[in-house]
């Protein structure tokens, strides 16, 4: 049985979400998630639970938001979302009985998958208690593996896909190449964060996603580069104890939810706990409290309050304390 160490997340608007998941042989009851779990958070998680629940297509899926319909990105991550909140997926059904991985494995033959896609899917099926190695007659770590350009040392397409292939291929049990953990190390900017692509202006999502892809590899937190990276995020904490994709940016800097979960998640692999990150106005996850609307979604950003699945999605392992890495 797999245990998530004390959440999508996900990426911001401009990072497509990563999905594609389909039916397989169990391996596993739902995994049960480690974290102490403040009274606040807990209820924030689980009215936010309800909320995605609530907004489940005809078709067993979830949509992103930005288009009708059920998206195969947004369907994944929330199946990850919602077994951090302790939901029996295969429970979760439909108007017309479908469930999420229903209609996740309807779609599987129509697309092409990407490596991060494939890393995504590992990262749900594991969540969802199944078993990425032996989902749906398809080994989805060979799937990773097959993305992995030994010349560069980079799995998939792009950093963030490199971290989602590092934390899938540990969780399912398979060691990855060590030039993919030293070569996401190397990426490292001078600021002490990471780019989307590799090189540019360092941001938040990428940077909390690849501390969580180095820990699980076994670099400890107290490493240095581990500490440059922390040291980075919180350079860029807002006075309400959120976090902007990135700063300076052309887009402001206000805080948004998918970028304060996935730093609370970097924390919680790190052994912080997000409230020690104080700063004058909150914490982490005060901050994500705060973005939650009377429907019980989370908003993306106080600036733009409103229903919004992806950053409700994003928040809601956060909220439950759990992180990308599985124990």
């Amino acid at each position: 049985m797999s245990t998530y160490h004390a959440k999508p997340v996900e990426a911001p608007r401009r990072v497509l979400a990563l999905a594609a998941l389909v039916l397989s042989t169990t391996l596993a009851p739902a995994p049960v998630y480690a974290g102490i779990v403040s009274d606040a958070a807990t209820n924030a998680g689980n009215k936010a639970a309800n909320w995605l629940i609530s907004k489940q297509e005809r078709d067993g899926g979830f949509g992103s938001g930005f288009a009708p319909g059920s998206d195969v990105s947004a369907t994944a991550d929330a199946i990850l979302a919602l077994a951090t909140a302790g939901k029996d997926i295969a429970q979760i059904k439909s108007t017309t009985g479908r469930t999420p991985l229903n209609y996740l494995a309807s779609q599987m033959t129509r697309r092409k998958l990407s490596t991060g896609q494939a890393a995504k899917i590992a990262l749900a099926v594991q969540a969802a208690g199944q078993n990425p190695r032996r989902f749906g007659y398809r080994d989805l770590t060979r799937m990773i593996l097959a993305g992995y350009d030994q010349k560069t040392g980079v799995i998939g397409e792009h950093v963030f896909a490199h971290s989602l292939a590092l934390l899938a291929l540990v969780n399912a049990g398979v060691k990855p190449p060590e030039k993919a953990i030293t070569t996401l190390e190397s990426l490292q900017d001078k600021t002490g964060g990471w780019a989307f692509m590799g090189s540019g202006t360092p941001d938040v999502d990428t940077t909390a996603l690849a501390v969580q892809a180095l820990i699980a590899s076994g670099r400890a937190p107290k490493d240095a580069v581990i500490e440059r990276a922390l040291g980075y995020l919180k350079s860029l904490q807002n006075e309400d104890g959120g976090f902007p994709y990135q700063s300076p940016s052309d887009y402001g800097t206000e805080t948004n939810a998918n970028s304060t979960a996935l730093v609370a998640q970097a924390l919680f692999a790190a052994g912080i706990e997000p409230e020690a990150w104080a700063a004058a106005d909150g914490n982490p996850l005060s901050a994500l409290i705060a973005l939650q609307q009377p429907s019980g979604s989370i908003a993306y950003q106080a600036s733009m309050a409103g229903d919004n699945a992806l950053a409700t999605i994003g928040a809601i392992p956060a909220l439950f304390r759990v992180s990308f890495i599985a124990k």
